[in-house]
């Protein structure tokens, strides 16, 4: 069997760039289900767009994705290729292990695959070998001291709310969204911040995750009332489009005495970017983190290097096995 892989990510490919390749998924999936003699499947995270592909051999591969620069033709001038099952297997094992991450070594994007991975429908081929990049990742992660480390984006945002808002009591915090970013806020909720969760479209969820953190759970329409007393706003939803504009705040000038943080950790993102030309805002996404992220990443660098090491040896091994070409 050829495998093969195209995609960008945080790394290679402009945020803007993503984000139109992210508007155009629909066409996107309708190209790889209409493949036939192919299997092919599309990875969407925060921070990377890839497709993956298997066929009997490379004519096939190539014949039935060669008309996918015309379906998304930003692809083209930023796409990395992988090509063959020792290479693509290569990516995907350094991608579970978070090597490939922003924030390295991050547990979440392991259970974004897993869970990715084991969909009902997932295909044959490409389920047996994420199976076994997957169970390789696991052990990797947990030999490297990868698996105990478990900073993640939640502790990074909520340390650089600390660091550089000058806050000195307990920090009032509006949290749109109530996926996995909302989840982790909501661990750390009962560390001193007062959270307020805004459910965009999932009102339960946002009372739930409310509960787990001694919060309040509100809903959107509340967003503008809110913004005149809080000390931040952390907006991770789904949407594929801004649900916070200018307007939402707008109204909050005259009745602040302090700073906004307004910090948009979406992809897409959430935030309009008219939203920190608002006086007394100040808007940063995951670009704006990156100070911190890195520190974070240089304090696990031992652990990173071992897992890169691992991640190689682990190919090795596998030569005559799962990952022949």
């Amino acid at each position: 069997m050829y495998f093969y892989l195209t995609g960008v990510d945080h790394k290679t490919t402009p945020l803007d760039v993503r984000e139109n390749i992210y508007r155009r998924r629909k066409d996107m999936d309708d190209f790889l289900t209409s493949r036939s003699g192919i299997e092919a499947r599309s990875l969407i995270t925060c921070n990377r767009i890839e497709i993956y592909a298997v066929g009997e051999n490379a004519d096939d591969v190539f014949f039935n994705m060669s008309g996918l620069n015309r379906v998304l033709p930003a692809l083209s001038g930023y796409a990395y290729v992988k090509r063959g099952e020792k290479e693509v297997a290569r990516h995907a094992l350094r991608l579970a292990c978070g090597l490939e991450s922003q924030l390295r070594g991050e547990y979440q994007i392991f259970t974004q695959l897993k869970a990715w991975a084991g969909k009902e429908d997932f295909p044959c081929e490409l389920g047996g070998l994420w199976h076994d990049v997957l169970a390789s990742a696991e052990r990797i992660r947990a030999f490297s001291g990868l698996k105990e480390s478990r900073r993640n984006i939640a502790d990074i945002v909520l340390d650089d709310l600390k660091k550089n808002s000058g806050i000195k009591d307990p920090p009032e915090i509006i949290v749109v969204g109530t996926g996995k970013i909302a989840e982790l806020i909501a661990r750390r909720g009962k560390t001193g911040a007062r959270l307020n969760f805004i459910a965009h479209k999932n009102h339960v969820k946002a009372v739930s995750l409310a509960e787990v953190s001694g919060g309040r759970a509100f809903s959107f329409g509340d967003i503008s009332e809110l913004s005149c007393h809080a000390d931040a706003v952390i907006s991770a939803t789904s949407s594929p489009h801004y649900v916070l504009k200018k307007e939402h705040f707008l109204g909050m000038i005259e009745k602040r005495k302090k700073p906004l943080y307004v910090y948009d950790l979406a992809f897409p993102r959430d935030v309009e970017p008219a939203v920190g030309s608002v006086d007394g805002v100040f808007l940063k996404n995951l670009r704006d983190l990156d100070a911190a992220i890195l520190e974070v990443n240089r304090s696990q660098q031992e652990q990173v290097d071992l897992a890169a090491e691992l991640v190689e040896e682990t190919l090795e091994k596998r030569e005559g096995a799962a990952y022949v070409n």
